[in-house]
């Protein structure tokens, strides 16, 4: 019986960790590639930038103005990146911060 709550506790530990882990609307990303963008840091915990479906935009002057769609999310050595298309379609790399 013990073995099973100990079980239980684990798997809602790691349950609650992957959710958390998925979720941009709580963190900041901080361009790392190569090809410039529209800017150098995304900050998804305050009004600054917001996700709409798959499409990210940022508050200037109080007028969200759409920057471009979520292309891909990947682990890099246990750290997300987050790939972002723009307006003309380049596609920028961000890094968590």
């Amino acid at each position: 019986m013990k073995k099973l709550y100990t079980l239980i506790f684990i798997m809602t530990f790691l349950f609650q960790y992957c959710k958390q882990k998925n979720n941009l609307e709580k963190s900041v990303w901080k361009f790392c590639g190569d090809v410039g963008t529209f800017s150098d840091v995304l900050d998804f915990r305050k009004d600054y930038s917001s996700i709409k479906n798959d499409s990210i935009y940022i508050n200037w002057y109080k007028k969200d103005s759409l920057i471009g769609t979520i292309y891909k999310i990947e682990y890099y050595y246990g750290e997300r990146r987050l790939y972002i298309k723009d307006l003309k379609g380049n596609v920028g790399r961000y890094c968590e911060q």
